[in-house]
């Protein structure tokens, strides 16, 4: 028996109830203590009340026939009292129709308290388990896909005379970088701009003047 199935059982015994048995919230069977087959209409009917309360403390009371809890078992009316430990686990205790309800509900709400840490850690290692298995999966496809870089090597060619002389003639020249043309008017707008007004051209240079003869007395 484990160790679920062990608290579920002494919850039973303290409740003096028929049937003690965890569901999950999507109505599966958990534990074997209970009826080994609950028919499907009952886990819906019980798992629709656990919405009801999960997230709370609370406890509700769901009313059902015997037969519908257990195949051909008959008429008896059942009281199933149900709370939610940890969000997920749907702890369910059945007695008699009619049984006083406080004992119950005290029985239950202990045994709430008491799974619900097994529930949590159950729900953290599965958790951890789903990481590792992910991580290993990644792992495993970055193995599988090749990241190296694409490089590729040109075949070697030769080079003739002249393409060693036009190389030769750019290294001493060095690159010719072209000089764009921007518009006065843009050079205006985006840099600091002082307007001048034109230097005029110098003067021509005037011939040097000769001399004069003087005349003779």
């Amino acid at each position: 028996m484990s160790q679920l199935d062990d608290v579920v059982e002494r919850v039973r015994v303290d409740a003096d109830a028929i049937y003690a048995f965890v569901l999950s919230r999507r109505g599966d069977l958990v534990t074997k203590g209970g009826p080994r087959e609950i028919p499907e209409g009952a886990r819906k009917t019980l798992s629709a009340a656990a919405d009801v309360v999960a997230g709370t403390d609370r406890v509700v009371l769901v009313k059902l026939a015997h037969g519908e809890l257990v195949s051909r078992a008959g008429t008896l009316s059942l009281d199933c009292h149900v709370g939610v430990a940890a969000n997920r686990a749907v702890l369910c205790l059945v007695v008699r129709g009619g049984t006083e309800a406080r004992r119950v509900t005290n029985a239950l709400r202990i045994g709430l308290r008491a799974i619900e840490p097994m529930i949590n850690r159950a729900a953290e290692k599965v958790a951890r388990s789903g990481e590792a298995t992910q991580v290993t999966s990644s792992r495993k496809s970055r193995r599988g896909r090749d990241t190296s870089p694409d490089i590729s090597v040109e075949p070697a060619r030769r080079l003739g005379s002249e393409t060693l002389n036009a190389i030769e003639k750019e290294i001493q020249s060095g690159p010719h970088v072209p000089t764009p043309h921007i518009p006065r008017e843009v050079l205006r707008t985006t840099l600091p701009y002082r307007s001048s007004s034109p230097t005029p051209p110098p003067e021509p240079a005037s011939a040097p003047a000769k001399p004069q003869r003087k005349p003779k007395a």
